[in-house]
């Protein structure tokens, strides 16, 4: 069976969501792994699934995303996690205060490895920062939106609609998977 190497419950969801449709069908496992330090999410994701197959020898894949906000030179790339444990939403209001350019971008990476193969896939998502922090969330998620309406990722959530397009990165996975894995 395979394996999908995480322990958040709304990257299983969005699996879920995502491969269902393809008749792809997964087990949630939670592994302890030691994730390298670098600027690269395909490093990082490919790192970790490397490791995990190492561990438990079944066929599995790994997904990472990263923020990066062009008007910081990439600040906070594959680190967001920590920095909206640190950073309030108004924190990242202050931040970008003396900026123009408002634009951050979510970088997604899949890594899906077995004995004979290892892939990733990537996808980045074009957003802004809003003016003000809307719903209920991580900081970040309060004051990022990636649809023409400015409606926040936080918000969308609570309002269960989707806040991007970001199932594109799935539909490549999934497709690729069908193609060179049968079922």
């Amino acid at each position: 069976m395979l394996k999908y190497i995480t322990s958040n419950v709304e990257k299983i969801n969005t699996a879920r969501r995502n491969l269902s449709p393809f008749g792809i069908e997964f087990e949630q496992q939670n592994l302890s792994i030691i994730e390298i330090q670098s600027d690269s999410l395909v490093d990082i994701a490919t790192d970790k699934a490397l490791k995990a197959f190492k561990k438990i020898h079944e066929p599995l894949f790994v997904s990472d995303h990263g923020w990066s906000i062009p008007a910081l030179n990439g600040f906070p790339g594959p680190y967001m996690k920590y920095i909206n444990q640190w950073f309030t939403s108004q924190d990242f209001l202050n931040l970008m205060s003396g900026h123009k350019d408002k634009r951050i971008i979510r970088h997604e990476v899949i890594c899906y490895i077995d004995a004979k193969n290892v892939k990733q896939f990537k996808y980045d998502v074009n957003g802004m920062f809003v003016e003000k922090a809307k719903g209920q969330g991580y900081p970040a998620m309060r004051v990022v939106s990636f649809l023409p309406s400015g409606k926040t990722v936080a918000k969308c959530s609570n309002e269960g609609i989707n806040s991007d397009d970001n199932n594109l990165i799935w539909l490549q996975f999934a497709k690729w998977y069908c193609k060179v894995l049968p079922m």
